[in-house]
């Protein structure tokens, strides 16, 4: 029915966007796919005529124009709440510097498609649903032992978001790209961009990153390991392109948590 607003629980499973207009104007040329769980989410948007290089194995592998370009996408996860008639999208990690405005809107239903209307700024969004959950729904925000990092694992079905933050945050005081210009070297550049958000598919027990915010992790296979119920490890990339298991604890968890592992 036209007008209805749908629940939290009605949203899991996995959406992509159609158009955005907003004060930049119309866009209906991104790739933006968003990823809902229980309540956790994860949400990547890259910009049409990204070309991110292929069969590189780190940033290291990257000019600084190649690094650059990668500043443009935008992609965020963490939790979503419902309240007064609103929804709320808090993000844990965010690959962009932190707005000046909190992430939430207004949705909903028009004939098939999903509407967002934003609540603290004028936008306007359109979603079509593309795969309900099911019983495969489950989330997992992680920390890492040692540095603190943020992280977050969520399935929808047979597709599944991870999400990694950086070591420190960002300065809230310009573009993720105006920071990646004013890097002094290589170096800080590639930590400025050291934040993956990949979105990939399930299929038996292989979960294989399609797109990522790191071009060098797409094609590869996340590998979703838990140990006990405190614990999950997922196979990451080193500076110098070699692979390793990554060790997360697990600071909370929504759904059953097995459909979160790999086998």
């Amino acid at each position: 029915m036209p007008g209805t607003s749908p629940a939290l629980a009605d949203l899991a499973g996995l959406w992509r966007r159609s158009l955005l207009v907003d004060e930049r104007g119309r866009d209906t040329t991104s790739s933006v796919t968003w990823v809902q769980g229980p309540a956790r989410y994860a949400d990547l948007r890259q910009p049409a005529g990204l070309s991110p290089p292929r069969g590189t194995g780190s940033l290291a592998d990257l000019s600084f124009e190649q690094l650059l370009d990668l500043a443009g996408q935008e992609a965020f996860a963490g939790r979503l709440r419902h309240a007064e008639g609103a929804f709320h999208w808090g993000r844990t990690i965010d690959y962009q510097p932190p707005a000046a405005l909190p992430d939430a809107g207004r949705l909903e239903w028009h004939g098939p498609v999903l509407v967002e209307k934003g609540l603290h700024a004028p936008y306007v969004e359109h979603w079509h649903p593309a795969e309900e959950a099911g019983g495969s729904c489950a989330a997992a925000e992680l920390v890492g032992p040692r540095s603190g990092r943020a992280g977050l694992l969520v399935r929808a079905g047979s597709w599944f978001g991870y999400a990694r933050g950086r070591s420190e945050p960002l300065p809230a005081h310009a573009s993720l790209a105006e920071l990646v210009a004013g890097a002094g070297h290589l170096g800080r550049a590639r930590e400025l961009l050291d934040c993956e958000v990949s979105l990939g598919r399930i299929t038996g027990d292989r979960w294989i990153v399609e797109r990522s915010t790191l071009p060098h992790r797409e094609g590869r296979s996340l590998a979703p390991a838990l140990a006990g119920g405190a614990e999950l490890s997922v196979s990451d990339t080193g500076p110098g392109g070699t692979a390793y298991q990554l060790r997360w604890e697990i600071s909370a968890a929504e759904g059953p948590l097995h459909v979160l592992a790999g086998s």
